[in-house]
């Protein structure tokens, strides 16, 4: 048991600079949309109104960072397109709840990221987009 705790706090080490983010600013606040299904892009129903009070306090800021993972389901090329496809629909919400478009800037995390990697669960916890401001 002490193995499988040490083993999964080195992946947690190793994986970290991949949840970094790619707009290259310090955050000072975070949300992570989730709830994705498979290849899905919009932003889930369940989410939009966790993602507008997000939006009433980074209105207020000057870097936004829109960046999204995937699963490790299906071709990178697919993946890549998916990512792309909901950072863009949550870059697409935030003015409609008063962000400023010039404020925005959009990343893609390449690769999926799962503590184990091994469970359902760690698929469905992947297709996330993370929302960030300064």
């Amino acid at each position: 048991m002490v193995r499988t705790f040490l083993a999964a706090g080195l992946v947690v080490l190793l994986a970290a600079p991949a949840l970094a983010n790619p707009c290259g600013f310090a955050e000072q606040g975070r949300m992570v949309v989730v709830g994705y299904a498979v290849g899905a892009t919009a932003v889930p129903r369940d989410q939009r109104a966790k993602l507008a009070k997000f939006a009433a306090t980074a209105k207020y800021r000057d870097e936004i960072c829109v960046f999204a993972q995937v699963d490790k389901q299906g071709g990178k090329a697919a993946n890549i397109r998916v990512a792309d496809g909901r950072a863009e629909a949550v870059r697409r919400f935030l003015p409609s709840k008063g962000v400023r478009d010039d404020t925005i800037q959009v990343g893609t995390q390449k690769k999926a990221f799962t503590l184990f990697g091994l469970l359902p669960s760690d698929q469905d916890d992947d297709r996330r987009v993370y929302v960030t401001f300064n």
